[in-house]
């Protein structure tokens, strides 16, 4: 039996008010026509007309300097990135999963700092686009918060490229110090894995 859900996305109604978009789809014909809808309204507010929130608006222009040129591509990254609810966002095996960091982001408070600290750690511009592309959610990742500590965690347990890490497995940056990631550690140092093993289990298997 196809499982349907509703998105909630707010777009700009008469006289500028803002109105709740209720889109329903299932995990087929409803789910396309989901994808067909938020597609439109992307094409109409990057040809000017005002029917998208400008927070999509403004993530799809910046997402395109940094090297995104697929229309569909930009939809679904900054969907995930900005709506928990996002019909987009899956397991492998078809269970529906959220970004719980989702919110309306701005582009210089939110997207670009993470650009940037990606950029810092040597991470080339068209490998940021694959690691973008491959785990949306990090643009709505805290860089002090979040991506920061991860990779100081990583290099400590001797990840030798953190960087090269996440562009070959975007998903790592799901894991969170102090949520799971340094328990999955601990409890493998407790069972006397090798340094190693752990750094090849948490880059390749978790």
């Amino acid at each position: 039996m196809a499982r349907s859900g509703v998105a909630r996305r707010l777009v700009a109604g008469p006289r500028c008010r803002r109105v709740a978009v209720l889109v329903r789809a299932s995990s087929s014909a409803g789910s396309k026509a989901g994808v067909k809808d938020a597609l439109g309204q992307l094409r109409q507010g990057l040809a000017g007309k005002p029917t998208v929130d400008p927070a999509y608006l403004n993530g799809a222009s910046y997402l395109k300097t940094i090297g995104f040129t697929n229309q569909a591509e930009v939809a679904r990254v900054l969907d995930i990135a900005m709506n928990p609810d996002s019909l987009f966002l899956s397991y492998g095996d078809g269970r529906r999963t959220k970004n719980a960091s989702a919110r309306k982001l701005d582009v210089d408070a939110d997207m670009k700092p993470v650009i940037d600290f990606l950029l810092e750690k040597g991470v080339s511009v068209g490998d940021v686009v694959k690691i973008v592309s491959g785990h949306p959610p990090v643009l709505s990742y805290s860089v002090s918060d979040r991506l920061g500590p991860f990779w100081d965690y990583m290099t400590s347990i001797g990840v030798a490229d953190v960087g090269a890490a996440v562009v070959s497995r975007p998903s790592l940056l799901g894991l969170d110090v102090d949520a799971n990631l340094r328990k999955i550690v601990e409890y493998l140092q407790y069972t006397e894995t090798p340094p190693e093993t752990i750094v090849q289990y948490i880059c390749k298997s978790i």
